[in-house]
């Protein structure tokens, strides 16, 4: 009897060995079950943004970091976009092209910086065309690229352009009229200006406007023509801008933001979806009025470390320079037409809508 219930005794102790194992074994399976890699969370589309403007600068403040921000929140942090500016990518001349190729994803420059390359846009540089304020020059431009598709921008995909509007000379002599810059070194970033500075009688200096601050202090020029905001933007006033001679007709810069046409193809459609509407949202909000904002800083900023005269030159002065650039205007159309493009509808396009923004 004794021998019976031993042996009882141990059946039962190892059906319950068993059972203890084989719960043991089938939390280890629950435990593996929650660590699958089918559990992880996408890996975020990484993106790389070049420009040439400096860390400081409200373009890189408030259009770079306040895109890339709006990005990230509108794809709840599916995109990534890292910033590199000052050049540090790309040069503010390769910046386009580097965006075709794939150096960056994303690039932001000045149309203006690779002459040429952009015929249809460039137009609207053209001196003798008048923008009102950076708001009107940015929707004309914006205007224009809707209106006549650019063939130049199709091998990115565009997100946005925007304009500084009317810029002025600076210097530290002052120029009232012609005979004052007559045979002056006068520094233009690029294209038509230089081409404006030659005909009103002055040697253009032609390059960016990240090398112009030691130019101006080693006297390689004698002056400037560009928007009042370089004056803090790359402290432009440390180094001229005594006098500022205002000339809205002699200037207006355009820029772009675009991205690598095969990178934005790769990313799904949802994302860029939200992506484009929230780059709309973020234009309309804070990129055409910037230059507006940012050129009465940079004036400012300027007349809190020195005394600044503004020169108003009078309508019959106006008048004597306009004449003299408006060969540029005939020209570019001739120029437009040997790129098999209508010149004359082009420009047309250009000065129509230019003049509808401008009674905005």
């Amino acid at each position: 009897m004794i021998a019976k219930k031993r042996r009882l005794g141990s059946i039962l102790l190892a059906i319950s060995l068993v059972l203890s194992l084989a719960g043991c074994g089938a939390k280890t399976t629950s435990s593996n079950s929650t660590s699958s890699p089918s559990a992880e969370a996408p890996k975020p589309i990484e993106l790389k943004l070049a420009h040439f403007w400096p860390a400081t600068h409200t373009a890189e403040k408030d259009i770079a970091q306040g895109w890339i921000k709006a990005v990230e929140k509108a794809t709840n942090g599916r995109v990534k976009i890292t910033s590199y500016p000052a050049e540090t990518l790309l040069k503010s001349a390769e910046t386009y092209e580097g965006v075709v190729k794939g150096v960056a994803d994303v690039g932001m420059s000045a149309y203006a910086y690779t002459r040429g390359r952009f015929p249809v846009v460039e137009t609207y540089l053209l001196p003798g065309i008048s923008n009102k304020n950076s708001i009107t020059a940015s929707l004309s431009i914006m205007d224009g690229i809707k209106t006549l598709n650019p063939k130049e921008l199709q091998d990115t995909h565009h997100l946005f352009s925007w304009a500084t509007g009317p810029g002025a000379l600076v210097s530290k002599t002052p120029f009232r009229e012609l005979n004052d810059i007559k045979g002056l070194e006068i520094g233009a970033t690029a294209g038509p200006r230089g081409d404006a500075i030659k005909l009103l009688g002055a040697t253009p200096i032609t390059m960016p406007m990240p090398e112009w601050y030691e130019a101006l202090q080693k006297g390689i020029m004698k002056g400037g023509v560009g928007p009042l905001e370089t004056l803090q933007g790359f402290r432009l006033g440390e180094v001229t801008a005594n006098y500022i001679t205002m000339t809205p007709f002699l200037y207006n810069q355009a820029f772009f933001l675009t991205m690598n046409l095969d990178k934005w193809n790769s990313i799904p459609a949802d994302v860029q979806k939200q992506i484009t509407e929230a780059t709309e949202k973020f234009y309309a909000e804070n990129v055409p009025s910037m230059f507006d904002r940012i050129n009465g800083a940079g004036l400012k900023w300027t007349q809190d470390k020195k005394k600044v005269e503004i020169i108003n030159i009078t309508e019959a002065e106006t008048a004597k320079w306009l004449d003299l650039i408006k060969p540029l205007q005939t020209d570019y159309v001739t120029f437009l037409n040997s790129k098999g493009l209508d010149g004359a509808k082009i420009l047309s396009t250009v000065k129509d809508v230019t003049d509808k923004n401008n009674k905005l």
